[in-house]
């Protein structure tokens, strides 16, 4: 036996135990791969489709009023709706007397008022030399006037707009002369001349509107 120094056995160095083999990795079960497999695709489409989506719906046009779509030439090609035409609220013959210079007529009223300086009248007849004459209140320029003869009776809105392009406050009354008149009320009315004799009585064939709507 082989002996150390000074006759003592050689140390020995216990050697340390094997600690064997490494433990084994945690290992997924394969149903968790089979999940990732299918949830990342399917997340992907669903990105790639909203984000598609979004921009589609950013290139249309805006379908309002300064839009292009169906509904916008639609709505600039629709032709309004016509509206209906005024109610005759009156539709007779006026006697007008000429033995005090004249009287005055209220048109607004249903019938017509005739009568000398009163509130409210619109037009005047009077005859102080010559042929009578028809003029209007405060010289309002509210009397437009028409072709003379015995032609057709002109709708409201025709007389309205006689009214607004060419309206005067005085003329001559002779047989057949026709005129379109304002009332204060703001009401339409057509008055056309039976006769005219320059001593009286003057008679008007006359048709008041009522306002349109």
């Amino acid at each position: 036996m082989t002996t150390g120094p000074e006759g003592f056995p050689p140390r020995t160095h216990p050697m340390p135990p094997y600690p064997g083999p490494p433990p084994p990795r945690p290992q997924q079960p394969r149903w968790a791969w089979w999940l990732v497999g299918i949830v990342i695709p399917v997340t992907g489409i669903i990105v790639t489709l909203l984000v598609s989506g979004r921009g589609s719906s950013s290139d249309k046009e805006p379908s309002g009023a300064g839009g292009t779509g169906k509904g916008a030439a639609a709505t600039a090609t629709a032709a309004p709706e016509k509206g209906t035409p005024p109610k005759v609220r009156f539709s007779g013959e006026v006697r007008i007397e000429l033995t005090h210079g004249g009287e005055e007529i209220d048109l607004d009223s249903a019938p017509p008022i005739v009568g000398q300086s009163f509130k409210g009248a619109d037009i005047n007849i009077g005859a102080t030399s010559g042929d009578p004459t028809i003029g209007t209140e405060d010289s309002a320029l509210v009397l437009a006037p028409l072709p003379p003869g015995s032609g057709p009776v002109p709708g409201e809105a025709e007389c309205a707009e006689r009214i607004e392009k060419n309206g005067g406050y005085h003329a001559e009354l002779t047989r057949g002369a026709r005129f379109c008149v304002q009332t204060q009320d703001g009401r339409t009315a057509y008055v056309r001349t039976v006769a005219a004799p320059t001593n009286g009585p003057v008679r008007l064939s006359v048709t008041v509107w009522e306002q349109p709507n």
